[in-house]
């Protein structure tokens, strides 16, 4: 193991330092983010070795290109084409390499929450399988579904890296079904938005992996907040009975975010902004210590009165179809459950953006704009 690797993993028990005591002048932060950026560069740099120069064609982009940068998605790679390099097409030692570079960004949590959701394309691809073999021969929507079952793929996620990770500026992203993740490194400091998360089933509902799931915690410290909330707090906090389609703040969707609504910070009590807290820590615990640390505090310099906590749909059930949305100027955390072909609403789709630094684009002094899917 490489001396910064080493150092990383020590320092990282220090981490757990109370959020109060961070401050953005803090020279002890400031060098353990270094560290964490050494330990990635080195990862990327590695990954990168093992390419061949018609590969690092592939994988490699400038950071000004606009196209490649937001080119990620959470649709099947069928409807939405992705940029990069594909898993499919990676040797054994490129493999190993590509998830080192994964597990240098981010937390346990995050790696293993992102890299379950990628082996969760197996799950479906499984499942509608099944689903493909119950329908009779002469059904017009077998033929259809039997193209469209290999996009639940596990080896369909893509890498792309963007700039020299030798120099101040870069980045990358893996994307493919239900997942992407976007890392930039500007001059020592580490940005992780867009950061899309998802699952179909959520709940894995039968056979070898019944019960499995995923992004069930940030469902429930949501649901743990506004049971906390008395009457007048969630008349404040319940925006809609229902889900509003358009508001999601998904791909290229950042004119959706839109002016904050809901209940603001200021109108919960301690406890209540606690466990508003525990959501938010849930999201941004997904990246590194380091770089959630440098998130944890932008959010909290903006203020109780800027942050708000926003709902749609039903406050008592579960199972039923809704949507959150915790909003900043320095976060969007959005959360909604989405129909599944038996009715129900197994099927989640989740984000985290900053709306002043997506991609570090603030740091880098670039303008990124998304095309809509």
């Amino acid at each position: 193991m490489k001396l910064c690797s080493i150092v990383l993993v020590t320092a990282a028990v220090a981490i757990a330092a109370p959020v109060a005591e961070l401050s953005a002048h803090d020279s002890t932060e400031q060098s353990l983010e270094a560290l964490r950026v050494a330990a990635m560069e080195e990862a990327t740099l590695a990954f990168l070795a093992t390419l061949d120069e018609t590969q690092r064609s592939v994988v490699m982009a400038s950071l000004d290109d606009n196209a490649t940068r937001t080119g990620w998605s959470n649709l099947p790679v069928g409807l939405a084409p992705r940029s990069g390099m594909a898993v499919a097409d990676m040797k054994t030692e490129q493999r190993l390499a590509m998830h080192a570079m994964m597990a240098a960004a981010m937390s346990s949590q995050g790696y293993l929450k992102t890299t379950t959701i990628m082996w969760h394309e197996d799950v479906l691809h499984e499942i509608f399988s099944a689903m493909i073999a119950g329908l009779p021969d002469d059904d017009p929507r077998k033929t259809e579904a039997l193209a469209f079952k290999d996009n639940y793929d596990t080896e369909k996620f893509y890498v792309s890296v963007f700039g020299d990770p030798k120099g101040e500026d870069w980045g990358w992203t893996v994307t493919g079904h239900h997942f992407a993740a976007n890392f930039t490194v500007s001059e020592g400091k580490i940005a992780f938005t867009p950061l899309f998360v998802g699952a179909n089933p959520q709940i894995v509902p039968s056979g070898r992996y019944a019960g499995w799931r995923i992004l069930q915690h940030e469902a429930d410290r949501a649901f743990a907040l506004m049971t906390s909330l008395e009457q007048e707090q969630l008349a404040k906090a319940v925006v809609s009975d229902v889900v509003d389609d358009e508001i999601f703040a998904g791909k290229g969707q950042q004119d959706r975010i839109g002016v904050p609504v809901g209940i603001r910070a200021s109108d919960l009590d301690p406890a209540q902004r606690r466990l508003l807290s525990g959501l938010i820590d849930e999201y941004l615990g997904d990246a590194s210590d380091e770089a959630a640390a440098r998130q944890r505090l932008a959010v909290e310099s903006d203020g109780n009165d800027a942050l708000h906590m926003a709902w749609w749909g039903p406050t008592d059930d579960p199972a039923a179809r809704f949507m959150f949305r915790v909003q900043g100027p320095s976060i969007v955390i959005d959360y909604v459950r989405e129909r599944t072909p038996d009715g129900g609403y197994n099927h989640v789709h989740s984000i985290v953006r900053d709306p002043s630094n997506d991609y570090g684009a603030d740091w880098l002094q670039r303008h990124y704009q998304e095309a809509h899917q």
